[in-house]
């Protein structure tokens, strides 16, 4: 079995939710040791988050905290004892990452900000993941995933244009912020082993968003010229691009202004080509001519499977590829030949299927399976004793405490 990059890293995550957990995972996907720190009792609020496993609502239940929490470890502690930050501070001194995502006002309240804990260890690396960082007039405003992507991310061209502008998918801002932040830690902690200094890295949602490479660029620059803001194009305004319905589902086609062409031979069609109803993309984009060969596309499209479309897209070089569903996907043969999928027990779900690596290393050996997502404080007493020296006695005394 390959060793994987951050193979001896040891990580704390004092994370929730999903960006953080996200970006976590991540590192623990590429072989860091992630030691979990959750709340007594109740842990990680995403651990009563739905989905749940056959619909049954429960704290190891939960597909969102199955899916982000694979591979770590599980420990709970009180961060609001004064034991509870002695035990956090004694695993810092022996960490190399750190990640949170707290609001920027908590851990300095409790006494556990980056300064108190760089004198502990020099070396660590701690990201902190918030909505809007740090510092700055917004730094203590609340948000979610809705509001801060409309602020900061390309809402404006998500949508009907005679409706109000769409996010995209639920949880999708959130893993960027933590696929961005782990990226972002990784290289700090590579600058961490080279010059023997740790650092305190600010991850922000709304930076994140506002600063993705997307359709902002073009748009920005066209308002720098004309003053106007992009608008929402109208769904299917050109010939040949939409989601059809087919035999068996629905299948997308996007047909640029040098790919009617393609299409219209696919379809059968190939009469307009010599039609000046037809000879220019002005001409093409008419209503009228939008709905006539509209007709034509359904028909076409009503009597193949999603699986024959594609085969002809392929063979015209037309763009456009099948709507799939989970079904669809979980048989994907793409997928199956590369082994994507990852069976992984559980001991109160059983075998479920998860999604694979999004990388592979050592192209000739199989990556290593992950671990299922722990149970909620399943690694405390490991800890307390192996990593802390702590006795039975003492371990329990935590307990009676509530401190773990």
């Amino acid at each position: 079995m390959p060793e994987l990059p951050l193979s001896g890293v040891r990580v704390l995550d004092l994370t929730w939710y999903t960006a953080g957990p996200y970006c976590t995972r991540l590192l623990a996907d590429y072989g860091a040791d992630v030691l979990k720190i959750e709340r007594p009792r109740v842990g990680d609020p995403s651990r009563q988050m739905p989905p749940f496993y056959k619909d049954q609502p429960g704290l190891e239940r939960s597909g969102l905290f199955l899916y982000l929490n694979t591979s770590k470890r599980s420990m709970t502690l009180d961060l609001k004892t004064a034991r509870g930050k002695e035990v956090l501070k004694e695993l810092v001194r022996k960490a190399d990452v750190l990640v949170e995502n707290f609001s920027p006002h908590v851990l300095p309240s409790l006494g556990l900000d980056y300064k108190t804990f760089r004198q502990l260890n020099p070396h660590l690396v701690m990201t902190s993941i918030s909505n809007f960082g740090q510092s700055g007039p917004y730094r203590d405003w609340k948000g979610s995933d809705l509001t801060i992507y409309g602020m900061g991310g390309p809402m404006i061209n998500t949508g009907h244009p005679d409706h109000e502008p769409l996010m995209i998918a639920r949880h999708v801002p959130s893993f960027h912020v933590g696929a961005t932040a782990s990226a972002a830690t990784s290289i700090a902690l590579y600058g961490a082993e080279t010059n023997g200094e740790g650092d305190h890295l600010d991850v922000t949602y709304f930076e994140t968003l506002m600063g993705t490479i997307d359709r902002r660029s073009g748009n920005l620059l066209s308002f720098q010229y004309s003053g106007e803001t992009s608008t929402r194009g109208v769904f299917g305004a050109s010939p040949g691009s939409g989601i059809w319905p087919c035999a068996d589902g629905y299948f997308f086609t996007t047909v640029l202004a040098n790919r009617f062409t393609a299409m219209a031979r696919m379809i059968g069609a190939e009469h307009l080509l010599t039609d000046p109803k037809w000879a220019t993309p002005a001409a093409r984009s008419n209503p009228e001519r939008v709905d006539e060969f509209a007709e034509m596309v359904i028909a076409w499209m009503i009597e193949r499977t999603k699986k024959q479309v594609r085969a002809e897209c392929d063979k015209f070089g037309v763009y456009g590829g099948p709507i799939n569903t989970v079904s669809d996907v979980l048989d994907d043969e793409h997928f199956t030949a590369r082994s994507f999928f990852q069976r992984i027990e559980h001991p109160t779900t059983g075998a479920i299927t998860y999604p694979g690596y999004s990388f592979k290393l050592h192209l000739d050996e199989p990556a290593p399976p992950r671990r299922r997502a722990p149970l909620l404080g399943e690694h405390t007493d490991q800890v307390l004793r192996d990593e802390l020296g702590l006795s039975a006695r003492e371990a329990k005394e935590l307990r009676t405490q509530g401190v773990v």
